[in-house]
């Protein structure tokens, strides 16, 4: 399995990286992708990916960050030449905890998008109670998305699903969708073929069932996530796990 979408930049990490990364072909995991969020998160995460061979380095300012952008850009640019970045993100709209910058946000957005498509790489999207624009964004920007698009920590309905589907985008489920009350995901994850999708746990955040309220989130527990899509789809686990990882390398494909 690939884990694509941890925070393992996040000091809850710090003194057990290496046995994580030690532990990861008993937890059945190829691959972890490390996101970043800010500048620092950003230095962090590729400096993660340096230490450890079967870690990369997923880049980008989220858009609750987006008033620090101006000074992240020329460090971004840099850092996507590196081997080891595999995409530029988390980026996109969050209308949740600041709805007064919505026009700051998209320009960043774009800003970003157009950062990927000038050095050929997929963007990773974080969306949260901004799906209407980002659709919208994304229309008006499908020049820009040439080399993929994955939208991260999918919870939105099969309507929008839908629409993202048109733009060629992937989704990625993580631990929302193990979650009881996580309707509108089960419902995505029904109509999803196993192409449209690949795995992640967000870690720390999110952790899913049946761990969820008793454990910190981390990469090994993409395997519940894994185990619950298969379940939900009616397939063997071992279907989900080939499908969700060649869907992962063929998206971020520096990482192949």
């Amino acid at each position: 399995m690939i884990d694509t979408h941890a925070h393992l930049s996040e000091e809850c990490y710090k003194d057990r990286l290496d046995q994580i990364i030690e532990q990861m072909p008993a937890d059945n995991l190829s691959k972890i992708f490390t996101v970043a969020y800010d500048l620092k998160s950003m230095i962090d995460c590729v400096d993660i990916a340096h230490k450890y061979s079967n870690v990369y380095a997923i880049i980008g300012v989220h858009p609750e960050n987006c008033d620090q952008f101006e000074e992240c850009k020329d460090t971004l640019i840099d850092l996507c030449k590196d081997p080891k970045v595999v995409s530029i993100g988390e980026i996109g709209l969050d209308y949740y905890w600041n709805n007064a910058n919505k026009a700051e946000q998209q320009r960043v957005f774009v800003e970003q998008l157009r950062i990927a498509h000038s050095e050929h790489l997929p963007v990773a999207i974080h969306v949260r109670d901004a799906i209407g624009d980002l659709i919208q964004v994304l229309k008006d920007n499908k020049h820009l998305l040439k080399y993929g698009v994955l939208i991260h920590c999918f919870s939105e309905s099969v309507e929008s699903f839908r629409e993202l589907k048109k733009l060629g985008c992937k989704v990625a489920f993580g631990g929302v969708s193990t979650f009881k009350n996580a309707v509108k995901v089960k419902q995505v994850v029904a109509e999803a073929e196993l192409n449209d999708f690949v795995l992640e746990t967000d870690c720390p955040y999110l952790t899913p069932e049946p761990l969820r309220g008793k454990a910190q989130n981390e990469p090994k527990y993409v395997k519940y996530i894994m185990q619950n899509i298969a379940s939900l789809k009616g397939v063997d686990e071992k279907t989900i796990d080939n499908c969700t990882t060649k869907n992962a390398l063929d998206l971020f494909t520096k990482a192949k």
